[in-house]
């Protein structure tokens, strides 16, 4: 059996059985990289103001306003664009990721999302363990049809690649005027080896999410450190650590702070303003998750710590990272829809895929029926 032949079974092989899997994974992810921008489109009024006004409502007159307008719940950090025509995006204390939207100039609620209970979370629990509600078996699943996915990539790579140079400009061209046979095989050798590279990083990147042995061993090899869990973690509720209820936060200290930010960092993107720690987007930034940390002075504001971006050397930063290959956001939007357009044709392959071997297995079964004798 030659090299080429063995790595065509092993591109089939392992694809039958994962094949639907990884078109689920592909078509939500592909839907996730766009989750904001589809949620601006759809609820304007959420995230832009009607009217941009001369003045904005300080921050610790401002959250006040919102507390009374929520019913049960309280801010918890707030999210400052350095765009006027933005609203301030509030996280609430109480649920799972839940966000107020809030006009700066007015004080107004403009909606709250709560992300538990959206389209998008469904897509999340579908593209990372399957809905799977203990999130057990449906990760395992996913991680290992990821790694599985690695090698079904670099195995059709290697029998995509033909002995006879001669023949290696027809494999990056498409027929539409041969047949849907004909079309859906250019389909899935074509586009396939023109999104192979993006569907690669995304497979290998994803598997940080689903096996810890494998993100300890990426943050090793870039030399960071894994911390020990501490033993007994969880099981602690909300509250301070007394138990006497929520903690009063001192909101004057939060406009103050960002005063402090905003002439330290002018050129931001947004400033995220919690009890004691802010984090802040520079517009030059590598990606949208490469983060500053400030650590504040709960009474006056005053910045007491910096841990730029570059600087950091810690677990979180390489996961920042990763989730910037993963879904294309290093490189601006042009490659961002670049790798949603590769994970929706990755989504196809395993049909396309699927066609070709029914048809094959169709053929074989007709040569192997027995002529009918003549009587």
């Amino acid at each position: 059996m030659t090299t080429r032949k063995f790595f065509k079974k092993v591109h089939l092989w392992l694809s039958l059985p994962v094949g639907l899997i990884i078109t689920i994974i592909c078509i939500t992810g592909a839907i996730l990289s766009f989750e904001t921008e589809i949620l601006e489109s759809y609820y304007p009024e959420r995230y832009f103001v009607k009217e941009i006004k001369e003045t904005k409502i300080p921050v610790d007159q401002l959250i006040p306003i919102v507390n009374a307008q929520l019913k049960d719940n309280t801010v918890a950090s707030i999210k400052v664009s350095s765009n006027p025509g933005r609203t301030y995006i509030a996280s609430l204390s109480e649920g799972f990721r839940i966000s107020a939207f809030v006009d700066p100039y007015t004080g107004d609620l403009k909606g709250t999302y709560s992300f538990r209970d959206s389209f998008f979370f469904t897509m999340m629990s579908l593209h990372r363990w399957l809905m799977d509600g203990s999130r057990t078996w449906g990760k395992y699943t996913v991680g290992i049809t990821t790694i599985l996915f690695v090698f079904i990539l670099i195995s059709g790579l290697v029998w995509w690649f033909p002995t006879d140079k001669k023949k290696l400009k027809s494999r990056f061209k498409i027929k539409t005027k041969s047949g849907l046979k004909r079309f859906l095989h250019d389909i899935h050798v074509s586009l396939g080896i023109y999104v192979c590279i993006f569907l690669l990083i995304s497979a290998l990147t994803g598997l940080m999410w689903s096996f810890e042995w494998y993100r300890n061993g990426v943050c090793k090899l870039f030399g960071v450190e894994v911390p020990a869990e501490k033993e007994g973690k969880g099981g602690g509720g909300k509250g301070n650590k007394e138990g006497k209820g929520p903690k009063e936060i001192n909101y004057q200290s939060w406009q103050a702070a960002l005063d402090n930010l905003t002439k330290q960092v002018p050129n931001n993107e947004y400033i995220t303003i919690s009890d004691g720690s802010a984090t802040i987007l520079d517009k030059s930034a590598p990606h949208l998750r490469a983060t500053d940390k400030y650590s504040l002075d709960n009474t006056s504001g005053e910045v007491l710590k910096a841990e730029l971006f570059a600087d950091q050397k810690s677990v979180s930063k390489i996961m920042s990272w990763a989730y910037a290959l993963h879904v294309g956001a290093f490189g601006g939007i042009i490659v961002r829809i670049l790798t949603c357009i590769a994970c929706i044709i990755g989504g196809t392959l395993p049909l396309t895929g699927y066609y070709m071997f029914y048809r094959k297995s169709l053929k074989k079964s007709k040569k192997k029926r027995p002529i009918p004798s003549a009587s």
